[in-house]
């Protein structure tokens, strides 16, 4: 049964709690949604995003697992790396910090785009750390979609006058940001922009990160597909029918060379899905609860 607008109101009011952790010389944020003692599962965003990108499928999952979502370096809270440290290998590295400073032990891990290579990457140096994976619209191989957003991030204007022109301009690059509700977009906003003291909002992201993948280019990733045919737990690949990022022949070679792999593919959605299309919520409730 689909939740009612009543409850929507109510779920939307909830909020993950803002935490630190100082990681690897790092000041790191995460929200933690609470629940301790629930099996633990961790959220990674995404390039253009930050942890706020999981508050909607958090408030779904809350009450049967504690969901972490940590602000990945240089992005949202966390701070900045001072020698623009941003390589995977690095972003993965926090990931294992941050497990441990929180003492999680095995956890399920989701990684949304950029994050789902750090996970792949996690997975290949800590697989007896993973109860289940789950990989966002992103591949071992880079796709056409990767470059697509290098160069959109990096030619976008650099402040706003107020919030409501940075939604429009995130609307209008966004097919997915669009079809959000308002007072999504308004917290997924907030979670990449602040408010300078001028008033105008301007991007959280490191500009030394930023301006590393214009000028280079992506990171190159580590070889992964041998990481997916060594994994030993469950994983479920989620694969936006429209998108430019993850293709349906990578998605598809994906679930093949994983030992336990299984698709969820979403009609109609490009990159990246949102995890609370109905289709990906059924699948995730399967996955996730699944014994073994």
């Amino acid at each position: 049964m689909l939740p009612s607008r009543r409850e929507d109101a109510l779920m939307s009011s909830l909020q993950g709690k803002s935490e630190f952790l100082s990681v690897r010389g790092l000041q790191l944020h995460y929200l933690d949604w609470g629940n301790h003692g629930a099996p633990p599962l961790v959220c990674v965003h995404g390039y253009t995003s930050s942890a706020q990108a999981f508050n909607a499928p958090a408030r779904h999952l809350r009450d049967r697992f504690h969901v972490i979502a940590p602000d990945v370096r240089g992005h949202g809270e966390s701070a900045w790396s001072p020698d623009g440290a941003y390589q995977y290998r690095d972003q993965a590295a926090d990931l294992a910090a941050i497990a441990d400073q929180l003492g999680l032990g095995r956890f399920s891990l989701i990684g949304t785009s950029m994050g789902g290579i750090i996970a792949m990457t996690f997975a290949g140096a800590h697989p007896d750390r993973l109860a289940r994976l789950v990989i966002n619209d992103i591949g071992p191989d880079a796709e056409t979609g990767s470059q697509r957003i290098t160069q959109m991030v990096g030619a976008r204007p650099d402040d706003f006058a107020t919030l409501e022109e940075a939604m429009a301009y995130r609307r209008q690059m966004s097919p997915i940001v669009a079809g959000r509700s308002l007072d999504d977009q308004d917290e997924l906003a907030r979670g990449v922009l602040r408010r300078r003291d001028d008033g105008h909002w301007v991007w959280k992201m490191d500009p030394r990160y930023v301006q590393q993948r214009v000028t280079h280019g992506p990171p190159a990733r580590p070889p992964l597909w041998p990481v997916l045919q060594a994994l030993s737990c469950p994983a479920l690949v989620v694969w936006g029918e429209d998108s430019d990022v993850l293709s349906e022949s990578q998605a598809r070679r994906m679930t093949e060379t994983l030992p336990k792999g299984q698709l969820v593919s979403v009609p109609g959605v490009g990159h990246a899905p949102t995890l609370v299309e109905p289709v990906v919520l059924a699948a995730l409730n399967r996955f996730l609860t699944a014994a073994g």
